[in-house]
């Protein structure tokens, strides 16, 4: 037997629906589809953004950190400069000192006194000369105690070779 279909309207109405909701659908997933893609595209160039300043960022800390690792060695070439730069100060002042006590030396040394050698070594000196009698050398003894750059003065040895003139030596150190 054959079938009828006495509502042929409903037969074209479901089909027309069920067409139109296949077109929705497909037009759904297609649309769905491309926001899906649309926003992959959009957070994979966020992502590449962040890649690279990322990468840039660890190059900048590789950088610093060679720099870091160089800070010990700096801060004891730091150390070692200010101690240099210290010593370099202590001499210069004792090159002052040095050359302050020769400017006032031969003011100091007495007429009938005569020097021989005098000898700078480091903080230390030495003046050998010679003398009728000891009393000039005491003068100049005392007369180099009272410079403020000298520490010390002694007189250290006397010897008398003839009747004629007697020898000393006056030793001492500069202040430092």
């Amino acid at each position: 037997m054959r079938s009828l279909n006495l509502l042929p309207w409903r037969d074209r109405r479901q089909r027309t629906r069920r067409r139109e909701a296949c077109i929705a659908l497909i037009c759904g997933l297609i649309g769905g589809t491309g926001v899906v893609a649309g926003t992959e595209f959009h957070f994979a160039g966020k992502l590449h953004q962040v890649q690279r300043r990322s990468s840039q960022l660890q190059a900048a800390i590789a950088v610093h950190g060679e720099v870091a690792a160089t800070l010990p060695e700096l801060q004891a070439r730091n150390a070692d400069m200010g101690a240099t730069l210290t010593e370099l100060q202590r001499v210069r002042n004792h090159n002052r000192a040095v050359e302050e006590w020769l400017k006032q030396l031969p003011k100091a040394v007495p007429g009938d006194l005569r020097l021989k050698r005098l000898a700078i070594n480091g903080t230390a000196w030495e003046l050998q000369g010679m003398a009728l009698d000891m009393d000039p050398a005491a003068l100049l003894l005392q007369t180099v105690r009272a410079m403020p750059m000298v520490s010390e003065a002694r007189i250290e040895h006397v010897r008398s070779d003839s009747v004629q003139a007697r020898e000393f030596v006056l030793v001492g150190g500069f202040r430092e």
